[in-house]
């Protein structure tokens, strides 16, 4: 039966065969002409070059603002970590502070009150402590006669003290400070602090002394590590580690007696570094 002229499918023939018939789209080209008396250089590009380069414009967008939403999140989780930091050091001061029998609480210029524990003999002595980390000074006051820091030196020691990564500050053992100025006067020497306080978050140690503000890191100028070492023996220090490489040495007030030799490099008080007689390589306690 032959078709009619009416009938659709007729029509949908035609516009197809016209469609095939039309050129295909042009792809985009680029031509330069640097040089007159060159021929006129021409590239083809990829008809697909638009759609991807939108694509990646788009991706770059998101990417962009994932990272911002990330950076805002971890500036804020870093904030958070800072604040919990604070709160655990205000915490040990608490118990510090209420652990000293007789000892003053509340303003830390008032810890400075505690007696050294010295013979008193009258008179101010006086020593100067240097941070070997950033190069802080400062001079230290002590009334012989009442064996009692100045308060507002005790401030600023307990400052220069404090830890470098989380800038917490804890109680100095008055004990430890009364070594510190024996050491100075013995050695008519400044004191070149190494470590002070360390953040119990940034400690290997399981019981470190660094944590509870009863020892310090110390070189002394004119003197090797060997020659502090000995001075620090004859004195009768508790806690005694010698650091040869590193170059200082290790004193705390603890109660027994401790001494070891750590022969390793760069043990100062760094990100992922511990020292005491379970990191030395000669260890002996008595």
């Amino acid at each position: 039966m032959a078709r009619r002229s009416t009938d659709p499918s007729i029509d949908l023939n035609r516009i197809l065969a016209d469609r095939r018939k039309q050129p295909p789209k042009a792809r985009w080209r680029v031509m330069i002409a640097s040089d007159p008396s060159r021929p006129v250089r021409t590239f083809t590009l990829p008809r697909l070059l638009p759609a991807l380069a939108s694509l990646f414009a788009i991706l770059l967008v998101v990417a962009t603002v994932l990272l911002a939403c990330g950076s805002w999140k971890l500036s804020g989780s870093l904030g958070a970590l800072e604040r919990r930091a604070r709160a655990m050091m205000q915490a040990a001061d608490s118990v510090a502070l209420a652990g000293n029998d007789g000892a003053p609480s509340g303003d830390p210029a008032a810890l400075a009150s505690v007696s050294i524990g010295r013979v008193a003999s009258g008179g101010i002595g006086k020593f100067t402590i240097e941070s070997a980390n950033n190069g802080e000074t400062i001079e230290i006051r002590i009334n012989l006669a009442t064996g009692e820091v100045e308060p507002a030196g005790y401030v600023r020691l307990r400052h220069l003290m404090r830890c470098l990564r989380t800038g917490a500050e804890t109680p100095i053992d008055p004990r430890l400070i009364d070594l510190l100025y024996r050491i100075a006067l013995r050695t008519k020497q400044k004191i070149v602090l190494v470590s002070g306080f360390r953040a119990p978050m940034f400690s290997l140690a399981t019981l470190s002394y660094h944590t509870r503000g009863m020892a310090a890191d110390i070189r002394i100028p004119g003197m090797t590590p060997l020659m502090a070492r000995d001075l620090a023996e004859s004195m009768g220090v508790h806690g005694l580690g010698y650091y040869p490489v590193s170059g200082f040495i290790h004193v705390d007030v603890r109660d027994d007696k401790s001494r070891w030799t750590d022969f390793g490099q760069d043990r100062s008080d760094r990100e992922g570094t511990e020292h005491g007689p379970s990191h030395s390589d000669d260890a002996n306690g008595g």
